[in-house]
């Protein structure tokens, strides 16, 4: 008999005579196989239904190939499937045990949702700029490095972010980063883990710097490099950005939070409005670049137009700013009578209290 139906039938068993009421699934993974390497070719983990079911949990070697029989809960599938972590081991899962047919619909339901959500323009567009924000976020730590094996290897973390933006643009996904042409257009389902051949739209030169940084030998290089990735992937997922229409509309923020977000920011508008007035340059500035990031994020989540104030800002006179700041803030006040949220505010004290009794 096979390995892969000894070891198989060996968990199973176990499962069925000790964890019956505790394992709702056991799942291989197809394609983490390479050259015959012994992974991914039985069993890769198991939900468990209980917190019992976590016991089955195991690592070991036979014939010096390892095994690692983990569990995964439902609540990190359901990641997966919003493109949250991994999503190989739900898009390439194969059932080997299902305790029921109930728990074998609930992940085949999962592995629909993933789909979906991997063609539909604007969740995969928004998952595109969470990875470019971290692959930015890693990159200011890796302007400070200066060891070179630390540098390469924040620098693979960084451009798997960017493979990943590339990807689901694609309405694909990986967990690798992505060098090159052979990875992006050539594959198997043995070694799928490496690779991504739906990956046919890229940004510019994005395999020649990817190729780059497999020779790179020193930091500044390394450096050099990532930014020219960053910016190009950058690039073109915001040219590919979705344009709503009636088949697919743009799906926006809670307008709701919208209101809670500028009932506790409105603090803020005041503020910069008294240092200008004041000609408190310092503490306009500060508040002002906070009240800007704040923004960016808003612009972001409910695709309005961009609000730039800090273009605005002078330091021979704050006036500018002082008038931008109060235009952005009528914006987002339009938005909210637009879509008809009111705002919880009140002329004094006594008009709150009475309010709230």
């Amino acid at each position: 008999m096979e390995k892969r139906n000894l070891l198989t039938n060996w968990v199973i068993n176990k499962i069925e005579t000790e964890y019956k009421d505790d394992i709702a699934l056991l799942i291989a993974v197809k394609g983490h196989c390479i050259d015959n390497d012994g992974h991914g070719e039985v069993f890769d983990y198991f939900i468990p239904e209980t917190e019992r079911g976590n016991e089955l949990a195991q690592t070991f070697i036979i014939d010096g190939i390892g095994h690692d029989l983990y569990p995964r809960s439902w609540e990190r599938m359901e990641k997966s499937a919003e493109l949250e972590e991994m999503v190989i081991i739900l898009a390439n899962a194969e059932i080997l045990y299902a305790r029921s047919e109930k728990d074998a619909d609930r992940f085949r339901a999962l592995q629909q949702k993933l789909e979906a959500n991997l063609h539909n323009p604007i969740f995969v567009y928004r998952k595109a700029l969470d990875c470019l924000d971290s692959s930015m976020d890693l990159y200011h730590t890796l302007l400070f490095e200066e060891k070179s094996y630390r540098a390469r290897s924040q620098a693979r973390c960084i451009h798997r972010y960017l493979s990943q933006a590339v990807a689901y643009m694609n309405h694909t996904f990986t967990d690798s980063a992505i060098f090159s042409e052979t990875q992006a257009y050539a594959s198997s389902p043995e070694n799928s883990i490496y690779h991504c051949p739906d990956l046919r739209l890229v940004p510019e030169s994005f395999f020649e710097y990817a190729r780059q940084l497999l020779s790179a030998g020193n930091p500044a290089e390394i450096k050099a490099i990532m930014y020219h990735l960053i910016r190009t992937t950058k690039e073109f997922v915001f040219k590919k950005k979705p344009v709503a229409s009636e088949e697919s509309p743009v799906v926006r923020g809670n307008y709701h939070e919208l209101a809670d977000w500028y009932q506790e920011l409105s603090l803020t508008w005041r503020r910069i409005h008294f240092f200008c007035q004041n000609n408190m340059m310092e503490e306009a500035y500060s508040d002002a670049c906070y009240l800007q990031e704040e923004l960016i994020v808003i612009a972001e989540e409910f695709q309005i137009e961009e609000l730039n104030l800090l273009d605005s800002f002078c330091a021979d006179s704050l006036a500018g700013l002082d008038l931008r700041s109060q235009k952005l803030e009528q914006i987002i006040r339009e938005i909210l009578a637009k879509n008809g949220v009111g705002i919880n505010e009140y002329s004094s004290i006594d008009e709150f209290l009475d309010a709230n009794k």
